[in-house]
């Protein structure tokens, strides 16, 4: 199956032309302050943080990239079986003679919520975090295998 496109001839490019640097007009309004004095909402919303999620033979090892934050602005929960991060990196609104030409580092609340697998020890004393340089490492035991139990069948007296 091929696609075909419609002919156009060469005056009907400029309408085109036309909408795209209006869409850039549009979504940078520019006068040489790219932002004035908020973020695009884009950058507001935050975003999803990248993970590694892996396994060892002692457990598993998750590992966040979420920079320029204080541990104190991230915060671990564990919910059921799911381990639940969230913080915010706030966008200093505060100039101090910076202009801004262009942003592209995330601002704003983020949630990051992990199903951990059958073999995680769901217990919040056994899990560690560790926050260093950018990085927020977590490392989650595994559970003791549950022995397996004869359970005795009794005769009913009847």
């Amino acid at each position: 199956m091929s696609l075909l496109a419609p002919f156009k001839k060469r005056g009907e490019v400029a309408p085109l032309r036309k909408e795209w640097e209006d869409f850039w007009q549009r979504a940078f309004d520019w006068d040489g302050d790219l932002f004035g004095e908020s973020l695009p909402e884009i950058w507001e919303r935050g975003g999803v943080p990248p993970m590694n999620f892996g396994e060892d033979d002692d457990g598993f090892k998750l590992a966040l990239e979420i920079p320029g934050m204080d541990e104190k602005d991230i915060h671990i929960q564990v919910v059921g079986k799911q381990l639940v991060i969230t913080g915010e990196r706030k966008w200093e609104s505060e100039k101090k003679a910076k202009e801004y030409h262009r942003v592209e580092c995330q601002y704003g609340a983020f949630r990051r919520a992990i199903t951990l697998p059958p073999a995680a020890k769901v217990d919040p004393d056994a899990i560690q975090a560790k926050y260093e340089k950018g990085l927020l490492e977590i490392t989650i035991p595994k559970a003791e295998p549950t022995p397996v139990v004869e359970i005795p069948v009794k005769a009913s007296k009847t």
